[in-house]
Formats: structure tokens, sequence, C-alpha cells
């Protein structure tokens, strides 16, 4: 193997070890679903530290979840969230009757934006939803 193969493989493992203390499962086992059909459903929620809250897309269109700035610095559970090398990043794009997850891990407040494509052209719609984690 050579050296610049060497590196590479380095570098893939440890980024790939530094997600690994993220669960890809709820650590209470209480899932809170958030539903895409015509609109996000619910747009605000309530949840205990630990909790799954879950995302799925019933629309025939993908929807991107994002987040902003470190709202995911306290996640204790992924699934979705990551790119192709393991890292969490803080956007996912769902397709249709497909799921993503997260955990929070202390209480507080998250908000996030779905954005849920249209077959109309320029028709992508956005709404706004809210996590309050509580204790």
């Amino acid at each position: 193997m050579s050296r610049i193969n060497r590196v590479i493989l380095y570098t893939a493992l440890l980024a790939i070890a530094g997600c690994a203390s993220v669960s890809s499962t709820s650590r209470t086992g209480v899932i809170h679903d958030v539903r895409f059909e015509e609109h996000m459903t619910p747009a605000n929620l309530r949840v205990q530290p630990d909790d799954e809250v879950r995302w799925v897309n019933q629309r025939s269109m993908p929807v991107t979840v994002e987040f902003l700035g470190d709202a995911l610095d306290d996640v204790t559970c992924q699934r979705g969230f990551d790119n192709l090398i393991g890292r969490q990043q803080e956007m996912a794009t769902i397709q249709p009757n497909q799921s993503v997850s997260l955990c929070f891990g202390n209480p507080g407040t998250v908000t996030y934006n779905a954005r849920m494509d249209s077959p109309v052209a320029g028709g992508q719609m956005i709404e706004s939803g809210t996590i309050h984690v509580g204790q």
C-alpha cells in the first residue's frame, strides 16, 4: 500500500472513530414522529432528553431538514444525518417513503427548517419547526 493510500485510510478511520460515540438508536426508546404530507406535522414538538425525533417523508418528492449553527452539538443518536465517511452534518435529504432521526441530549430549544420540493417549477415550500427538549 502506498504512503498516500495509508494516509487516506488513516484519515477516514479517524473521521469514523470521531463519530463512534453517537448511537444510531434512542437511549430512552421513545420515538416522536414528524410527518411530511401536505405540510409538516407537528411543527412544534416537546420531547425528553434522549428521546428520538424521527422525520418521515410521506410526500412524492424529497424533503430536506436543515439545522443552523450548533443545534446538533448535543445529539446522542442520529440516523441519516451523516455523510459518506460517517461525519455528522446539519442537514439531511429524505427521499419519499424514507425517514431520518436524531436524539437531543440536553434540555433546550432547537429550531430547524424543512424544505419540501414540489413538481411545480420554483414550487419549493419552506416550513420551520421547533423541538423543545424538557427535563
